[in-house]
């Protein structure tokens, strides 16, 4: 049972720039938000990222996926002893073409 929830390090889209926008998606002129669950192993580390409610592109929606299990770190959940734990966070991130 977690009693204290694994915590975000940083803004999870801090972890996004304008430079990871996917090429493909680019040329398709393709936006959207991205929701996404992701779980967070003892060690604060993503283990898993399940995409939860789609961009309406495959291109965005993959590369949310991949970003996060590569950079985001979190203050890993604690269980009823103080041990760390499992846990999922749910997130949304924006896609927007910069002008």
């Amino acid at each position: 049972r977690t009693v204290e929830p694994a915590s975000a390090r940083a803004d999870l889209r801090s972890y996004i720039s304008d430079s990871d926008y996917p090429p493909s998606a680019l040329r398709n002129e393709e936006e959207g938000t991205t929701g996404f669950r992701l779980t967070i192993g003892a060690n604060g580390r993503v283990t898993n990222c399940v995409v939860t409610s789609s961009s309406g592109s495959s291109a965005l929606d993959n590369a949310t996926c991949s970003i996060m299990r590569r950079r985001a770190r979190f203050t890993p959940a604690r269980d009823q002893f103080g041990n760390p734990t499992t846990d999922t966070h749910n997130a949304r991130i924006a896609w927007r073409i910069a002008d």
